[in-house]
């Protein structure tokens, strides 16, 4: 079976919509010691530790908003 030199490679459709490098950069950053400043109760502190072991970026930053979401939460409830 021979190739054909003259025919053209039609362009792959997946490379077009997978996020190039530089989109991919994680530009946001918290210290765990401005987390524990945060945390006031036993679940906050279980949430805390979940973080400090995780190793992938986007379910740390999950479970950080998590985190963050829990903890103004109960601000309102004690203010109110």
């Amino acid at each position: 079976m021979k190739h054909d030199k003259n025919k053209k490679q039609k362009p792959l459709l997946r490379f077009l919509f997978r996020p190039k490098v530089s989109q991919l950069r994680d530009d946001t950053w918290i210290s765990l010691s401005a987390l524990k400043k945060l945390a006031t109760t036993k679940e906050h502190n279980d949430i805390l530790k979940i973080i400090e072991r995780e190793t992938i970026p986007s379910v740390r930053a999950a479970w950080i908003d998590h985190f963050l979401e829990k903890t103004k939460h109960s601000e309102y409830k004690k203010s109110g």
